[in-house]
């Protein structure tokens, strides 16, 4: 029979698949994608590799999915949906569990800022919006989000 002779072959087939996506698993790069809680627990961001290879964020639930960009600074736009809004974009990996040279939109506000975002641990995620300087802005705390709905009830307080 040749069949044991396959299996070397099989073996080394499934290392050569296996061994890539551990190492993409592994890669601290794309440690941030996934799904993150806003700091005030009404909104969930999903952060993904765009084409162009940068790291982009989208509203993809929260407390108000039917919400409008009312405050958008083009009037166009503004019976927009703000879920599948793209609000962070341009974001490099630039070592450290750190991304760089992004930009976000706040839709509360209707103002976009530089961003800079950092990996705190598995679960945490901090962002630093800011105007000409990190100095001139302000943090806020993500968490990681592991539910299954995308719709959040409203906070309490």
């Amino acid at each position: 029979m040749r069949i044991h002779r396959l299996i070397p072959l099989y073996a080394l087939t499934a290392l050569l698949v296996i061994a890539p996506l551990s190492y993409a698993a592994d890669d601290p790069e794309q440690a941030v994608i996934g799904n993150w809680l806003v700091q005030s627990r009404d909104g969930i961001i999903g952060i993904t590799r765009a084409d162009d290879g940068t790291y982009q964020g989208r509203i993809v639930g929260g407390t108000d999915n039917t919400r409008l960009d009312t405050r958008n600074p083009d009037p166009a736009k503004r019976q927009n949906l703000l879920l599948g809004t793209v609000i962070m974009t341009g974001l490099r990996y630039s070592g450290h569990g750190e991304w760089t040279g992004g930009r976000v939109y706040d839709p509360d506000s209707g103002n976009s800022y530089h961003l800079h975002m950092q990996l705190v641990d598995d679960t945490h995620l901090r962002l630093r919006g800011y105007i000409l300087l990190p100095l001139f802005g302000r943090n806020e705390n993500w968490t990681r989000y592991t539910g299954t709905t995308m719709d959040l009830s409203k906070p309490v307080g």
